[in-house]
């Protein structure tokens, strides 16, 4: 299963970096908003981008800080070291989209959708993904301290070294998701389902927060008393 998924992210990776050579357009900020638009290095702070579609548009090194874009579309769209400081992205759409070393603390993802996508390196610490969805994700080497993960679906995502320390996974599903390497410093797994993550070390596991109806997955056990308890 693992080299499955390894595969799986390795045509990802492939993908993004094809579709981010195939747009030689020069950047207009005056453009209008729609499908493949070419926003790159732009500063959109403070915008109203509610409802939009952007399938197929670059966002590389935009300023989108403090705007609105729940319910937006972002196909196949590249947001490579986009700023999204405390932007409202919540139940936007992002399939086969490119948001490496993007940028987000604060920001909300509330109910958004992530299929097939590259989130490595990115920092989105305090961000909210609650009740999001995640499928075929690589997430490695990321910042999501307190990111919060309530109740939030999660299938074959890759947090590989990734800093989680105080993440909140309460309610959420796992399955497939690796955390090789990454740190879990009182990340709260109270009740979270954990039988369907792979490389998740007891040590790991004993830096984290529990309770009685977090499931572990076979060959860990609870510690004598997690981290968090009073």
């Amino acid at each position: 299963m693992i080299k499955q998924v390894s595969k799986n992210w390795s045509v990802l990776a492939l993908f993004v970096v094809s579709t981010g050579f195939s747009h030689l357009a020069m950047a207009d900020c005056d453009d209008k908003r729609e499908p493949g638009v070419d926003w790159s290095g732009c500063n959109k702070m403070h915008k109203l981008l509610d409802d939009q579609d952007f399938t197929g548009s670059r966002f590389d090194g935009a300023n989108l800080s403090m705007s609105k874009l729940d319910g937006s579309i972002f196909t196949r769209a590249s947001l490579v070291k986009t700023d999204l400081t405390r932007s409202s992205l919540d139940k936007a759409e992002f399939s086969q989209t490119d948001l490496m070393k993007s940028v987000g603390y604060r920001s909300s993802f509330e109910k958004a959708k992530f299929i097939n996508s590259r989130l490595s390196k990115t920092e989105f610490s305090r961000a909210n993904f609650r009740q999001a969805s995640f499928e075929n994700i690589d997430w490695s080497r990321a910042e999501l301290g307190r990111a919060d993960f309530t109740n939030a679906s999660l299938k074959e995502v890759n947090f590989e070294f990734s800093n989680m320390a105080r993440a909140r996974f309460k309610g959420a599903k796992l399955d497939g998701v690796y955390f090789t390497g990454a740190y879990t410093y009182q990340t709260h797994f109270e009740g979270a389902n954990l039988t369907g993550v792979s490389q998740l070390s007891q040590a790991q596991l004993d830096l984290s927060c529990g309770d009685d109806t977090t499931s572990l997955p076979e060959g860990l056990v609870k510690p004598a008393k997690w981290p968090c308890e009073d």
